[in-house]
């Protein structure tokens, strides 16, 4: 026999340690690594969004960025790594991230209003409203992770960052990460203004209030794809048909300004009634529909035809949500003295907003989060007749749906990965008392040195807030709140439950700016016309491409805004 062949029993006994070390590796999940690179990936994240936000009003899907990053990053410090462990990480890291970015927003009216920005109750409305929201969603992640009309494409588009790990077919790797490059190099033109990203068709419309335009940016064009043409198709009729009736009907009536000229605000606040009306029906009906399978939850031990990969208890969850609960209404009513009886209506609002903001990201891959928290000040003002105690529980009525939100997307992509929804949910808890703690720093910091009036730091959305509750408190709820246009909203929102329809997203194409909804329905329509003419099965190789342009453009908007920075 060769000498070359033969082996010692100590390399032997070393290949045996390396093997199961590689094995180990594969197997890891809630690991010290996925924990570590998951905080300081989000309190980056978050800084960076804080920013974002408080310069120039704006934000951006950050887990598809944490997916890809945990997917090159991990296997450098430890060895292989897997979907679950990356999982975990991108968990951490999103609750970082949203955990205080949104003081921002909801502080900077108290401030203008002549409050002082007091940092230990703060964090502890933060911590308290975060852990909320996660509580909250957590009791309810069956009947949303396999509710089948819910496609979540921010789910669908992390996961296929993950599957990179351990792609056999190389092809795919190829297209995602070729894709990335080539939303780079797009978007980067597109703010840099040697591309155009609008295309506008407002001047050659007939009649006066009609407008159209349509953002083309691989990030709208990505996420369209992956919404999927039915849904698509939804908000672009719905988009149409508020660029194309509503606008010039409601101009010619003074209903509203000429949405052309105001940048569609005014025809927002007309609205929202009718979109808050739509979202909560919407998402109340499906989940009354299951209230057998809720009430199932609670039971001691789980019937076997019960569908559910659950390993947490949900009445440890549950008990932990009513223990928070009363700790934050407490905590208002002795410093704040807002009366507990307001505080209750609030959260149980709060906790229907949740739902609604959960289906509407799940069905649209958006946020409702600006039109929610615009309607809980409105809801808040009517209770308390004051205007600092409304923006209070509007701050932490936005961070409870906000984690909610985040909360049931990550659970949902872990329920696509085999990952546990108890190790998620410590991940979350973990993600969001560092994200809270660091946020809360980061934001007293910059209002220290830069204060409200700063050239670069101009808050815009704390600056539409402070305009919102001053309009109220001047001309009352009515201004904001149309009862009447609520019950039609109500209605629809019903009636496309029950069809069946995409309710949550054509409530949003009512509401956002259309060249922002047509530019992601023009990605659902490139879809059908790939599913027609190469298969379905190309259709979906081809989400890897859509994921790499919505990865591409929104690392651009991530260097922009450190190039913003430093200038």
């Amino acid at each position: 026999m060769n000498a070359c062949c033969l082996r010692t029993p100590g390399e032997e006994i070393m290949k045996k340690e390396i093997k199961a070390a590689s094995g180990l590796s594969l197997d890891r999940e809630f690991s010290f690594r996925a924990i570590f690179f998951g905080v300081m990936i989000g309190l980056l994240l978050m800084a960076l969004m804080m920013y974002l936000d408080a310069v120039l009003g704006l934000d951006t899907d950050v887990a598809p960025i944490a997916s890809m990053i945990g997917v090159l990053l991990i296997p450098l410090f430890g060895g292989p790594t897997n979907r679950r462990e990356v999982n975990i990480m991108q968990t951490c890291a999103t609750a970082t991230t949203f955990a205080a970015y949104s003081l921002t927003g909801n502080i900077v009216p108290l401030l203008m209003m002549g409050e002082k920005l007091e940092v230990l109750p703060t964090f502890a409305l933060l911590l308290l409203a975060d852990a909320i929201g996660i509580c909250f969603v957590s009791i309810l992640r069956d009947q949303f992770v396999y509710d089948k009309n819910l496609p979540f494409p921010g789910a669908v588009m992390c996961t296929t960052a993950m599957d990179q790990i351990d792609a056999k077919d190389k092809s795919s790797t190829k297209l995602l990460f070729g894709a990335v490059a080539f939303s780079v190099v797009i978007s980067f033109l597109q703010n840099m203004e040697y591309l155009p990203y609008l295309a506008d068709f407002t001047s050659l419309l007939p009649e006066n209030g009609m407008t159209l335009g349509i953002l083309i940016m691989p990030l709208m064009l990505g996420m369209g794809y992956v919404l999927g043409s039915r849904n698509a198709l939804c908000m672009l009729a719905t988009s149409l048909l508020i660029c194309l009736i509503e606008a010039p009907v409601g101009t010619s009536r003074g209903w509203f300004a000429n949405p052309a000229e105001d940048y569609f605000s005014e025809i927002q606040d007309f609205n929202l009634p009718i979109v808050i009306g739509i979202a909560l029906l919407a998402a109340v009906i499906p989940i009354c529909r299951q209230w057998r399978a809720i009430a199932h939850a609670f039971q001691f031990k789980k019937g076997a035809d019960q569908k559910s990969d659950r390993d947490y208890s949900m009445k440890s969850i549950l008990i932990l949500l009513l223990v928070l609960t009363a700790a934050m209404i407490a905590f208002c009513n002795f410093y704040y003295q807002i009366k507990v009886i307001h505080l209750v209506i609030c959260t149980v609002v709060s906790l229907l907003f949740a739902m609604i903001a959960v289906r509407v990201s799940a069905e649209s891959g958006l946020s409702a989060g600006l039109a929610l928290n615009i309607f809980m000040i409105v809801i808040s003002y009517g209770l308390t007749g004051n205007a600092v105690f409304s923006m209070l529980i509007a701050f932490m009525n936005f961070n409870t749906f906000i984690l909610a939100q985040d909360t049931m997307y990550d659970l949902k992509i872990g329920q696509m990965v085999s990952a546990s929804p108890k190790k998620q949910i410590k991940a979350q808890f973990i993600g969001i008392f560092f994200g809270c703690l660091a946020g809360t720093a980061l934001f007293y910091a910059i209002i220290k040195v830069f204060g409200l009036n700063d050239e670069l730091f101009t808050f815009p959305f704390g600056n539409m807030y402070y305009a919102v509750i001053n309009g109220i408190s001047e001309g009352g709820v009515s201004t904001l709140f149309n009862p009447g246009r609520f019950a039609i909203g109500g209605a629809l929102g019903a009636v496309l439950s029950l069809i069946g329809l995409p309710a949550g997203g054509i409530a949003l194409a009512m509401y956002l700016a259309p060249k922002t909804i047509l530019g992601i329905a023009l990605g659902g329509m490139i879809r059908l016309v790939v599913e027609k003419t190469k298969g379905i099965a190309f259709a979906e190789k081809m989400d890897n491409a859509a994921t790499g342009f919505v990865i591409g453009d929104a690392m651009v908007c991530v260097l922009m805004v450190i190039i913003t920075m430093f200038r």
